[in-house]
């Protein structure tokens, strides 16, 4: 009904206009044809005057409503009777056209022909006058004759004939022109099929009687077929306009239908659009602070009340004494950090006098902290250029910590080293090359190429390279059969995943030594001594060392073996360090065999530390853990603060303010550039980010695919079937990459990070366009944007 109201409206929005027009111009040309006798009005014959006032009451009486239904038509409040309307316009017609002609024929038609006759009665001198009597034409007094009976003299006879018989059969046969005329005009008006139906059984059944009392009653078979054909013309003629206005009106319907549908589609999808726009104008809302640079607040509390007690040192008017204790109170307390309620028992037992040494040792081995404290350091500063002397006197060198006895170590003879029996052949000229390619490319090297261009043993050759490049087979006599069975034996480790695998590795290991070694000159590597850099580079390449490819909360979720053995924590990262360290169990494969204890105690620690700390869960402590250090420093006292006079206020310099970068802990260095190189592909050119991109998520969908085979929940933006890849990126950009970036790049590194830093930013300006344009797909996120080249991002 609602459909059929919606149609009808519709219907007379296109046709109203058409048909009102039409309906005007047939108006005006009806009372222009039928007001040619109007003249006879004023005709001095009383007789003329009265039948031509007659003749206009019958035509003109039932089209008197026809102007006001026009103007009900055109009235919007009236367009669902638009069908109604004109079939009111269309019977008023049919009355009009009817009654005026059979008056017309009957009465003005019978004047015209009775004066003629006349007239020939006259020529013929047949008179009444001449002849009075009465003459009888019936079929009794002539067998031959089939009308009703006439009497009466000559003239009354012909007179009678003419209007009884004749006009009579003449007037319905010209009539079924008028008919015609009516059934032709109905279409025109655009009514439909019910309506026009209505019309003809009316206008039939009204000329049908006026046939039956009008047509003249005869035996003659010419009359009597003639008055069939009159009264069966209408009904067959209208049965056939009936049958085409159907047919028209089907159509109109259909192409209504199909006009419909398609405009409900186009409504539907202008809603949807116009709901997607409405979100994306809440979400512009919510994230208009966060457009350019994306700023995300770290800070843990305990950060914040330290930032708040330091703020309040720097308001208050104390003495230089009071300032430095207040500061120094805050620079202790920033680094204790998460240890804030943990005694320092290495601290108290080296200043404790009445405690053996015996005793002293028992509690630190049982009771002090196993993180990496770093190993002894030369004095004074050390230069930008040290770093291209491995045995500078700058840094310490480790050869008096190596030896060919002692834990771990090989004992001459007691071994032949060769490569192991499933080692490929290496290939010096694919090292020579991939040196080159590291030299070359620096942070943008594509170890996705290096693996097509290597057999697919990226790490392999890209950590030996790095070997070679620093010498590090002479500093720490580490055998090159040994190495390369180790990177073989690492390399191999890697499952063929699409983001964890071995080419993500070789990215980390170059990315590590970018940072340290090349970046603003090497600052880095002036920091660190042989044996951290040497730390670095291996954590570097075992960091994810057989990754299944799942992240922790999938195997937490799924009572994994793994999960069960490290106790739901850090459980990738720990089978990473496990696994390797259980392939240096074999000598042919142990890079650290030749070390003494100590110094392969503390390279273990810093391996461990630095892989544990690529554990996402561990993200946000780092990020503390850093903006620790940075108001660490920002509480140093000026030596000529006490003669300033003004009580500690401007005596604190900033790490920013003093040039000097905040963070020296050699351990915080490294677990900061294993993080920056582990989430490195952000920052990489928009081309060779995409692609890392594009893996990651696909590695994602997999994880998605077996929680979805396992009837588990499927993790956030690891449903393949819901993809949404560009919110996905904008998420990781604006919570994890950004935030550290941004951290790192005041505490850490000098001005020269600001160009990845800068790099990090377009490709997140980048997805933020492609979460504008709501592409949701990487494929088409990767085609439309990232390689699209009219798509451009501010330098």
């Amino acid at each position: 009904m609602r459909l059929e109201k919606l149609y009808q409206v519709t219907f007379a929005r296109e046709n109203s206009p058409r048909s009102s027009r039409i309906t005007l111009l047939f108006f005006l040309m009806y009372i222009l044809f039928t007001g040619s006798n109007t003249s006879n009005l004023f005709s001095a014959d009383p007789d003329v005057r009265a039948r031509t006032l007659r003749y206009f009451l019958l035509v003109f009486t039932p089209i008197l409503p026809i102007p006001l239904l026009l103007y009900i038509s055109r009235r919007r409040s009236y367009e669902v009777q638009f069908q109604k309307i004109y079939t009111a316009v269309l019977i008023c017609w049919s009355f009009s056209i009817l009654a005026g002609g059979m008056f017309s024929m009957l009465t003005e038609w019978y004047n015209y022909i009775s004066k003629d006759v006349d007239i020939i009665m006259d020529v013929l001198e047949i008179s009444d006058k001449d002849d009075a009597r009465v003459y009888y034409v019936n079929s009794t007094a002539r067998s031959d004759w089939q009308f009703k009976g006439i009497a009466g003299t000559r003239a009354e006879v012909l007179q009678a004939y003419t209007k009884e018989i004749l006009l009579p059969s003449a007037t319905m046969n010209i009539n079924l022109l008028r008919l015609i005329m009516i059934f032709v005009f109905a279409p025109l008006l655009r009514i439909d099929t019910l309506h026009f139906g209505f019309v003809s059984i009316l206008t039939c059944v009204s000329y049908m009687a006026l046939t039956v009392k009008y047509y003249p009653v005869t035996d003659s078979w010419p009359f009597i077929l003639n008055r069939i054909l009159v009264l069966c013309f209408p009904i067959v003629f209208a049965s056939v306009m009936l049958l085409r206005n159907r047919d028209v009106d089907r159509v109109v319907r259909q192409d209504f239908l199909h006009v419909w549908a398609v405009e409900l589609e186009a409504e539907k999808a202008t809603r949807e659009k116009n709901l997607i726009a409405e979100e994306n104008r809440t979400l512009k809302q919510e994230l208009a602070q966060r457009d350019g640079d994306f700023n995300l607040d770290l800070t843990s509390p305990l950060h914040s009340l330290l930032a708040e007690l330091k703020s309040f040192l720097d308001s208050v008017d104390m003495s230089d004494e009071d300032t430095q204790r207040g500061m120094n109170i805050v620079r202790n307390l920033a680094r204790l950090d998460q240890n804030l309620f943990m005694p320092d028992i290495s601290a108290q037992m080296k200043s404790e006098k009445e405690v053996d040494n015996d005793t002293k040792n028992w509690a630190l081995s049982v009771l002090a902290r196993k993180d990496y404290t770093g190993t002894t350091r030369a004095g004074g500063t050390m230069s930008h250029s040290s770093h291209s002397n491995s045995n500078s006197d700058n840094r310490r060198s480790y050869k008096d910590g190596l030896g060919t006895s002692g834990a771990g170590a090989i004992g001459a003879g007691a071994l032949v080293i060769a490569p192991l029996q499933e080692m490929p052949t290496w290939e010096d000229q694919k090292l020579s090359q991939v040196k080159h390619r590291i030299q070359q490319d620096g942070w943008d090297l594509d170890t996705l190429q290096i693996a097509e261009e290597t057999g697919n043993r990226p790490l392999m050759y890209v950590t030996a390279a790095m070997f070679e490049l620093h010498d590090m087979h002479e500093e720490f006599r580490i055998d090159r059969v040994v190495l390369r069975n180790f990177l073989y034996i690492l390399d191999d480790g890697y499952l063929a995943n699409p983001y964890h695998n071995s080419s993500h590795a070789a990215d980390v290991v170059n990315s590590v030594n970018f940072l340290i070694t090349t970046l603003a000159d090497g600052q880095i590597r002036d920091t660190l001594t042989n044996l951290e850099f040497y730390a670095a580079l291996v954590a570097a390449a075992i960091h994810d060392f057989r990754h299944p490819g799942k992240s922790n909360n999938y195997l937490i979720k799924a009572k994994h073996d793994l999960a069960i053995q490290y106790n739901d924590r850090s459980i990738l990262e720990s089978m990473h360090l496990a696994e390797t360290f259980f392939i240096m169990r074999n000598p042919l494969c142990d890079i650290f065999g030749r070390m003494k204890d100590k110094p392969y105690r503390e390279i273990r620690k810093a391996i461990i530390e630095m892989v544990l700390s690529t554990d996402l869960s561990m993200h946000l402590q780092l990020v503390g853990n850093l903006k620790a250090l940075l108001l660490q420093e920002s509480t140093v006292i000026s030596p000529t603060s006490s003669n300033n006079g003004n009580g500690g206020l401007g005596a604190t310099l900033t790490a920013a303010s003093a040039g000097i970068k905040a963070v020296t802990d050699p351990m915080m260095i490294m677990k900061v550039v294993i993080k920056c190189a582990d989430i490195g592909h952000a920052a990489k050119k928009r081309k060779l980010h995409v692609i890392w991109s594009s893996l990651i998520i696909e590695e994602f969908f997999l994880q998605g695919d077996n929680e979805r085979a396992n009837n588990s929940d499927i993790s956030p933006f690891m449903d393949r079937h819901s993809e949404n890849s560009a919110k996905n990126q904008v998420g990781f950009f604006e919570f994890i990459v950004l935030p550290f970036y941004e951290t790192v790049s005041q505490v850490i590194f000098a001005s020269d990070f600001g160009a990845i830093h800068n790099i990090a930013k377009q490709n997140y300006t980048l997805w933020k366009e492609a979460d504008r344009r709501q592409l949701s797909s990487i494929v088409a996120i990767k085609s439309e944007v990232f390689l699209n080249d009219t798509v451009q991002v501010p330098p």
